[in-house]
């Protein structure tokens, strides 16, 4: 019986190790859990910012293009062609087209003329097609 009951406290030690090992094992693991979700987290945090990034770029180019035409009696014509002739004689007058900040443009269709405002210092107009 003596053989019995130390082989018996044997058995209960070993597994009191065991216990302890696994235990020692789940703590191990959740550490690393704790560690990964947090870099996971920072990845996340990180990412979300990149993303919004690139959606953004993607709906700047996804948007239509709109083209304005101006119609009166027999005189029909586009906004960018009038942006364009506006911007042509700018620089006919000896600016630089990289200047240009702001440009208003009114249209007289009754008169065929487009007035222009460019930064706020120089005005002038050009004749309508």
């Amino acid at each position: 019986m003596a053989r019995k009951a130390v082989k018996a406290t044997e058995v209960k030690a070993a597994e009191v190790k065991a216990a302890e090992v696994k235990e020692v094992e789940v703590k191990e693991t959740a550490k690393a859990e704790v560690v990964a979700d947090k870099a996971e987290e920072k990845a996340a945090k990180k990412a979300p910012a990149k993303r919004a990034a690139k959606t953004t770029a993607k709906k700047v180019k996804e948007e239509a293009k709109i083209d304005i035409v101006l119609q009166y009696q027999t005189l029909e014509v586009s906004a960018a062609a009038v942006e364009e002739k506006v911007k042509a004689q700018f620089v006919a007058e000896g600016h630089r087209a990289g200047c240009i900040k702001t440009m208003s443009v009114y249209v007289k269709p009754e008169e065929y003329k487009a007035y222009y405002v460019i930064n706020d210092k120089f005005e002038g107009f050009v004749w309508l097609p």
